[in-house]
Order: structure tokens, then C-alpha cells, then sequence
């Protein structure tokens, strides 16, 4: 899992998206996160373009 988290959060930065990979020993051992940071200062528009790359990289990396 550590990996793959790795490997999606570059993915997800090269695509325009900062979200940082999260792994052992942060968590438990076998388990992952993606942290993102959202703001009010952010726009509607903003929020549906990073998860449509989240979907789209996702996506094309067998994630989902």
C-alpha cells in the first residue's frame, strides 16, 4: 500500500493536485491515506476539477 500511495500522490501532483501520500508508520502497517487540504477560499469549479484528476488518475491506475 505504501508504494501505490507514493506512487498516486506524485501522479496526482504531476496532474495538478497536491494530496500527500500518508503511510506506515503514520498509520496502521497495510494501511494508506491521500491528504488533501480544502479552503473556503477555494471555488466550486476548483473542487470538481481536482476530483475529476483524483477520478481520472484513480482510474487509470486500477485504483478504483
Amino acid at each position: 500500500h505504501g508504494r501505490l500511495t507514493i506512487d498516486f500522490s506524485r501522479a496526482l501532483f504531476d496532474a495538478g493536485v497536491m494530496a500527500t501520500g500518508i503511510a506506515f508508520p503514520t498509520v496502521p502497517e497495510g494501511k494508506a491515506r491521500i491528504r488533501t487540504i480544502m479552503t473556503s477560499e477555494h471555488t466550486r469549479e476548483q473542487l470538481d476539477q481536482a476530483l475529476d484528476i483524483i477520478v481520472k488518475t484513480a482510474n487509470q491506475m486500477s485504483i478504483l
